[in-house]
């Protein structure tokens, strides 16, 4: 089934709202096992896109866009869609019934304006839209079918999986493929290198795996396709379990989980407690951990030592140390995490000094060198860090490297 996603709305093409809508459907619509074979995207003019849904009916079997319902001169997506299907627009008293009492129950009067928003081109059947004045529509006309739906996404989403996904299900039948996505998150390794690593496995055709750099870490994508559900999560399984016999701890989360979360349930579940000191950071760190909530089962604060007079007068770093080898230095790393680790008292502790940039770099300490500590009942250990990249991304590596030493640490425990 060959299929288009066509989004409308100028706004998409002036960058003022990123198309959010193309990303939820792709993603809906390749786990039914239907895959996405266009995206396109037109302004609010009805000749362009007239033009665009026509050469959609031309080359895809399944069209779905978003967007054009409101009540405007400017939307129009179900008329232009009745023309080109060469179908009458009728009113459909029901939908005019919902849109009024949506209206009442904000003790408005209906404008006349939204009218328009109860026509529906003949034969389609109507996708209530439990947030909005928009319903939706879906359209079968000579093997094609095409799904209207509205473009705010708090008003598409649950339009299409209340309704749109279940005439979906019916149309591809019980016998099509299902497809089941699965994303390994890796840290502590290059692009290149992870390629090697993977080999023959990037070849594979069921289930697919492919790669996606990301600014702080790599996903593995991998995506299983089967008649039955459980067969295709088997597949997933088996995948899974080779990639990690392979990468180790590099793997170090699925799916929505994040770094800050698996670390906090390392350390919730170790009844372990984490302090902070940081420098280039100013408590990124910091902020990262308490996202999660019931953070403060493991997380008791920290210390933002940007000045070496904080470093020296709270974290007990030494003068000699500063003045002989710098702030951002090994030396210095270490002191800074046994200091906040003996002030607050912490199971462990994480110390980050370094040089973020653009500015303050020399030839034996470039901008991007960072050192972290990690001060425990075992003794400090400090690592040596040179990130790329500017200010932003080498601030947020720094603190995937932070959080990966620590959940490294949980691990070994």
């Amino acid at each position: 089934m060959i299929t288009e996603i066509i989004s409308t709305g100028t706004e998409l093409l002036l960058g003022q709202t990123l198309n959010t809508n193309a990303q939820y459907l792709s993603a809906q619509l390749s786990a039914l096992g239907i895959e996405v074979d266009y995206h396109t995207t037109v302004g609010d003019n009805p000749e362009r896109l007239e033009n665009v849904l026509r050469q959609a009916l031309q080359r895809a079997d399944l069209i779905v866009t978003t967007g054009g319902l409101g009540p405007t001169a400017d939307d129009l997506t179900k008329e232009i869609a009745a023309k080109v299907l060469d179908l009458e627009m009728f009113l459909d008293a029901d939908s005019l019934e919902e849109i009024k009492n949506f209206f009442a129950a904000h003790k408005r009067e209906m404008p006349v304006s939204n009218l328009k928003q109860a026509y529906f081109p003949q034969g389609a059947k109507i996708l209530l839209n439990k947030l909005g004045t928009a319903p939706g529509a879906l359209i079968n006309r000579d093997g094609k079918t095409i799904v209207i739906l509205p473009g705010p996404p708090f008003e598409m989403r649950p339009m299409f999986e209340d309704y749109a996904l279940v005439e979906l299900e019916k149309l591809i039948g019980p016998d099509s493929k299902t497809m089941k996505t699965r994303i390994l998150k890796i840290f502590g390794i290059s692009e290149s290198a992870l390629e090697e690593v993977l080999g023959e496995l990037l070849s594979q055709v069921n289930p697919a795996v492919s790669l996606l750099a990301k600014r702080t870490e790599i996903n593995i994508h991998l995506a299983a396709r089967d008649t039955d559900k459980q067969t295709a999560l088997r597949t997933l399984d088996t995948m899974e379990q080779t990639i990690r016999s392979r990468l180790g701890n590099k793997v170090f989360a699925r799916d929505e989980q994040t770094m800050a979360e698996v670390v906090g349930q390392a350390l919730r579940s170790r009844k372990y407690t984490l302090t902070t000191a940081e420098s280039c950071t100013g408590g990124l760190v910091g902020a990262t951990l308490t996202q999660e909530a019931g953070s403060s089962d493991y997380y008791l604060g920290g210390v933002i030592s940007y000045a070496n007079s904080v470093k020296e007068n709270m974290l007990g770093v030494k003068k000699a140390t500063l003045q002989s080898v710098g702030a951002v230095s090994r030396e210095t790393a270490q002191e800074m995490a046994d200091g906040v680790r003996r002030l607050t008292g912490a199971d462990m502790a994480v110390s980050i000094t370094g040089l973020a940039g653009p500015g303050g770099g020399s030839e034996t300490k470039p901008v991007g060198l960072v050192y972290i500590g990690l001060a425990s009942a075992k003794g400090t250990e400090v690592r040596k860090f040179q990130f790329y990249g500017g200010r932003d991304s080498v601030r947020q590596l720094t603190v995937m490297a932070a959080l990966n030493m620590v959940r490294q640490y949980m691990l070994e425990l």
